[in-house]
């Protein structure tokens, strides 16, 4: 009997880097706080989802991110009510206590855009969800440390939460 050794030596490091390339990204994307900033105003963000199960992982992603939701605003609803058409559109409000409170105790005026907010709604057989960003309206006023941290906390909690719906949990 011939005894043949096989060399698995490459095939096994492709196995491992792809493996951890594969666990990297589950941990280092949607899921992440470590979101890219974008320097405007909004983060959008369009999802190719049915709107009620876009919806729902939006709320499962805002408490997921230990946010609690305060109202979910049925703004389509209200205007069908008079007669009028528009698309699927709900406006989340949404905070984190802590969060809120380390903004607000050195600057009352972080009151104005308070609570989060994503606004989600359907355009053709997209979903679409918006928010403003922390980041870009903490330029307008004078920040500590400890400010400036939470702002980008959030607005990278906020961009997190969206892309969930887009890549899941």
């Amino acid at each position: 009997m011939i005894n043949k050794k096989k060399n698995i030596g490459l095939p096994a490091f492709l196995v491992i880097v792809l493996t951890v390339v594969y666990c990297g990204s589950l941990v280092f994307t949607g899921n992440s706080y470590g979101a890219n900033i974008p320097k405007g105003p909004f983060y959008i963000l369009k999802v190719k989802k049915r709107f009620k199960n876009a919806l729902f992982d939006l709320k499962q992603g805002i408490e997921d991110a230990n946010f609690s939701i305060l109202a979910v605003a049925p703004i389509s609803t209200g205007i069908k009510g008079i007669g009028r058409k528009i698309p699927h559109l709900r406006v989340i409000d949404f905070c984190n206590l802590h969060d809120g409170y380390d903004l607000l105790k050195n600057n009352m005026n972080y009151s104005a855009f308070m609570p989060c907010r994503i606004a989600i709604y359907k355009d053709g057989k997209y979903t679409v969800m918006i928010s403003y960003l922390p980041t870009y309206f903490s330029k307008f006023f004078k920040n500590t440390p400890e400010q400036k941290k939470t702002v980008i906390k959030v607005t990278r909690k906020i961009i997190s939460i969206m892309n969930s719906v887009k890549t899941g949990f």
